[in-house]
């Protein structure tokens, strides 16, 4: 089996826990959900493309690889749009998107969770937990999943192939849960516990964060600076 990026290592020792259902919605050819696979990571792996030729030949290779009695039921394709998934009101679910850029995975959360809350039991504990990995977009990212009342579990910066991506781990609980238990874990929009500034690569990460503001800045008009310029302040008092 083909070895995994750098980013996508990371991801995979991020999912310590066995879950019910891992959905594998990384752009990757299914090489992350092979890995999860190999090592049971869930009862069932799930594999998610829109693209049917992608679909087909992941199949062609679980069934090769992945067909003893060990992995026959622990696997399945889907030939989707990530923002439908099928999900179910299960014990303990996994979402994994990596590898689009930050719009279109904002759209694909606000989906998934509005999907979810229309099937969450009101009067029980329910809850979805992501694996984020935007390429771009992180700050808005971020204020997606405050806005939607996430909870942080854990956020790593990564280093591959020269460029930083940024994991997200979040849970977001629906039902009772979600109107009694206020998060203990706050999610920040400029990331927490993923700094480390003692380490040459996080400062060279968010110094080229900052510049890249400050880069729009010159380009927007003056409402749009506003906003800029808060960013800009809150990335800078990281460094405080």
């Amino acid at each position: 089996m083909k070895k995994i990026s750098h980013r996508l290592q990371k991801i995979d020792r991020m999912v310590g826990t066995h879950y019910q259902s891992i959905w594998d919605c990384c752009c990757d050819h299914g090489f992350l959900g092979l890995t999860l696979l190999k090592r049971q990571a869930a009862d069932t792996i799930h594999f998610v493309d829109i693209v049917p030729s992608l679909t087909t030949h992941l199949e062609s290779v679980l069934q090769q690889h992945f067909s003893s009695d060990d992995y026959l039921h622990r696997w399945q394709v889907h030939c989707l749009d990530v923002a439908k998934l099928p999900l179910t009101n299960q014990d303990k679910q996994l979402v994994i998107i990596a590898g689009v850029g930050g719009q279109l995975l904002i759209h694909f959360i606000k989906e998934i969770i509005s999907h979810f809350q229309q099937i969450a039991p009101v009067n029980s504990i329910s809850d979805i937990e992501f694996m984020l990995c935007p390429v771009h977009y992180n700050y808005q990212v971020r204020q997606t999943l405050i806005a939607d009342h996430c909870t942080l579990i854990d956020e790593y910066i990564v280093t591959d192939n020269k460029r930083f991506y940024e994991v997200i781990h979040v849970k977001k609980e629906f039902g009772i849960s979600a109107d009694i238990h206020r998060p203990l874990n706050k999610i920040s929009p400029t990331g927490d516990i993923m700094w480390d500034l003692s380490m040459k690569s996080h400062q060279q990460y968010l110094a080229k964060t900052i510049n890249h503001y400050q880069r729009m800045l010159l380009a927007k008009k003056s409402d749009e600076q506003i906003k800029i310029k808060h960013i800009i302040k809150q990335y800078s008092n990281l460094l405080t």
